[in-house]
């Protein structure tokens, strides 16, 4: 009877969140209903941040999940971090919307992910900002599956800008887990740190070509500034 309730209760979360961003964030207790909390099975799991792209009108971060465990059972089947994020200005707008921030993702196709912004009602244009982002793959009729040892994207942080905004810092923040937990294939839950990041943004550079040409004018401004004071000296 308890395997049926389980079931029952796992399939109402699985028809509610799965493909959609949810409101209120997930809720890992409830869709793990033997969850219980324990400690790495192998070595220091972790979370880290990482620069993916950088355009005028855009900056992309991508959140990475890093584990060793190389025992089936130990294998990853949930996901949640919380990220705090600040600007150094205004003008940087977070979508926040699940097919940009989980497509392409190791989790894309887990069949519950959430994306949840739980400061300033919610508001992804308003920084010190807050997140809660989470992916959850029980074993439903998906393509997902659990994973294994490996570096993971897990999710993507893509700003809209419409000024300069750089750099935006991030580091683990409070929700469900602090300030991240991950559940194994046996509903073991244990929490990870999320590696403070403040990237800063790229300056450009000149390539060589460029470089080669650069020294090309230079050497030409000079050899025409030598020559008109011999031209302004003889005349």
């Amino acid at each position: 009877m308890k395997k049926i309730v389980g079931f029952l209760l796992i399939g109402l979360a699985v028809s509610v969140l799965a493909g959609s961003s949810s409101a209120a964030g997930i809720d890992l207790y409830s869709l793990f209903p033997n969850l219980t909390l324990g400690s790495d099975p192998d070595s220091t799991d972790y979370c880290y941040v990482a620069v993916a792209g950088i355009t005028a009108n855009t900056l992309t971060l991508q959140l990475h999940v890093v584990t060793d465990n190389s025992n089936s059972a130990d294998y990853l089947q949930g996901i949640d971090v919380a990220l705090d994020l600040t600007a150094d200005q205004a003008g940087a707008t977070l979508d926040t919307t699940v097919a940009t921030v989980f497509g392409g993702s190791a989790v894309s196709g887990w069949g519950i992910q959430s994306a949840h912004v739980y400061t300033s009602g919610g508001n992804p244009s308003s920084f010190p900002l807050s997140i809660e982002l989470g992916a959850v793959e029980l074993d439903t009729a998906d393509a997902g599956a659990p994973l294994g040892p490996g570096d993971y994207v897990f999710a993507t942080l893509k700003f809209n800008l419409t000024s300069p905004v750089c750099p935006i810092c991030t580091e683990g923040g409070c929700f469900d887990g602090c300030p991240a937990m991950l559940v194994t294939t046996v509903a073991n839950g244990y929490t990870v740190q999320v590696t403070p990041s403040c990237p800063q943004c790229g300056i450009p550079t000149l390539s060589e070509w460029g470089l080669i040409l650069f020294g090309v004018v230079l050497f030409g401004s000079l050899v025409w500034y030598l020559r008109r004071r011999r031209w302004a000296a003889a005349g």
